[in-house]
């Protein structure tokens, strides 16, 4: 009569904890997809920081431009800036 009741028991104890189970097997798959859609969609900050520095020595390589009277910085600011 005990094994019945302790397979009872077990079956109690199962149809109990299913539901938080999977609670908890839902909501680790949700952070996971969430995780990885934010790696997708914003890079990680070492990306960020490897482009600047690219950019940055890229800059430092080149001469610059230089204007010989502020009418021609005047001019050329109103060209790129629309």
């Amino acid at each position: 009569m005990k094994a019945k009741s302790q397979v009872f028991n077990e079956d109690a104890i199962v149809e109990k904890l299913m539901p938080k189970i999977e609670e908890r097997v839902r909501v680790d798959i949700i952070r996971g997809i969430i995780t990885s859609l934010e790696e997708h969609i914003y890079p990680p900050e070492e990306s960020f920081r490897q482009r600047f520095v690219e950019h940055v020595k890229k800059t430092g390589k080149s001469k610059g431009k230089l204007f010989k009277t502020k009418r021609e910085l005047e001019v050329h600011l109103r060209d790129i800036g629309g």
